[in-house]
């Protein structure tokens, strides 16, 4: 496949996709890159267009369906309205609509109008959910239990559930999941685990004022005893070099706990940015996409493992390069 236009939404993936050769490897073969995004990410700055698009708290977003016991629907509108130029969402794809001649697909005013048509299928409307904002309907079938004596058939092979797969056997794949061991880090290395902060939606939001100011930067937890062994300190700084001599662009404040295993250490996800543009997130804390170069691939559904990843510590700044 030869793809030479990419239109990247609200994701940075700098910092999203672990293995970054490979990204840079397919932005460099690009004849266009455009990127939509609120914020001036690391991505922008290799984008040929750069389309901004506001906030969530300035625009409306689709109609969120979710189908629980109890079916759900649920407004987002703005409280704002949008500064500077940005724009929603909807309005850039049906300005980039009408310049491709796709009028057909986009006969409508605005996402006001879009939005009402779709709610009156449901008996509602745009103006009672902007009073309500969420809605509960009842259910129309009793289905979220089978009944006694029914009789169903699963989705498989035999009809029923099944513990030993013949489908994968079908395959040639084990029917039974085998246990394989993962790889062990060297001597003088750690896996690198890394997570999610409860402040914070990956690296969209660690340039928001409010948010910066309860979590500025992430942290590496390191076990007792491995800080013992180096001679660390909690609150010192050090730079991360992995498997593959990848050295982290910015230093990360050591966090000494036994919440995390000698074998491992552990960051949150979403910092470590690199553009100077992000005022607030700049050099604060380090990036653990950047230290991901070995990814591992389910054969069966192509998920992907990104914790076989091992780390050293650098006590001493190494020499390194930003682009700005």
């Amino acid at each position: 496949m030869n793809i030479k236009g990419w239109i990247v939404n609200g994701t940075n993936l700098i910092h999203t996709l672990p293995d970054q050769k490979i990204t840079m490897e397919a932005i460099k073969n690009l004849e266009m890159l455009v990127v939509i995004d609120t914020m001036p990410m690391e991505i922008t700055g290799y984008a040929d267009v750069v389309l901004p698009e506001c906030t969530y708290l300035e625009r409306y977003d689709a109609i969120r369906n979710s189908p629980h016991r109890e079916p759900v629907i649920s407004l987002r509108m703005p409280a704002v309205k949008p500064k500077y130029k940005s724009k929603p969402d909807w309005w850039i794809a049906k300005e980039l609509g009408l310049k491709l001649g796709l009028e057909e697909y986009f006969k409508y005013e605005n996402i006001e109008e879009v939005l009402d048509w779709q709610l009156k299928q449901v008996d509602s409307s745009l103006e009672e959910m902007q009073k309500v904002g969420v809605k509960t309907f009842k259910r129309k079938y009793d289905d979220l239990y089978f009944i006694n004596g029914q009789d169903f058939e699963f989705n498989t092979n035999t009809g029923k559930i099944e513990l030993y797969s013949t489908e994968m056997e079908k395959e040639g794949f084990d029917p039974l999941p085998t246990f394989t061991e993962n790889a062990q880090p060297p001597a003088g290395y750690y896996r690198l685990n890394y997570g999610r902060s409860p402040v914070h939606t990956f690296s969209r939001t660690t340039n928001n004022a409010n948010l910066s100011d309860i979590v500025s930067e992430n942290d590496l937890w390191v076990n007792p005893k491995v800080a013992k062994q180096w001679g660390l300190k909690n609150g010192q700084y050090v730079w991360l070099k992995n498997q593959d001599d990848v050295v982290s662009t910015f230093s990360i404040k050591v966090r000494i706990t036994e919440r995390i295993r000698w074998d491992s250490v552990y960051m949150i996800h979403g910092f470590g940015h690199s553009n100077k543009k992000l005022s607030r997130a700049f050099g604060k804390g380090a990036s653990d996409t950047e230290l991901i170069s070995n990814v591992m691939l389910d054969p069966i559904m192509g998920g992907t493992g990104m914790r076989g990843n091992f780390v050293t510590l650098l006590t001493e700044e190494p020499k390194t390069t930003i682009e700005s």
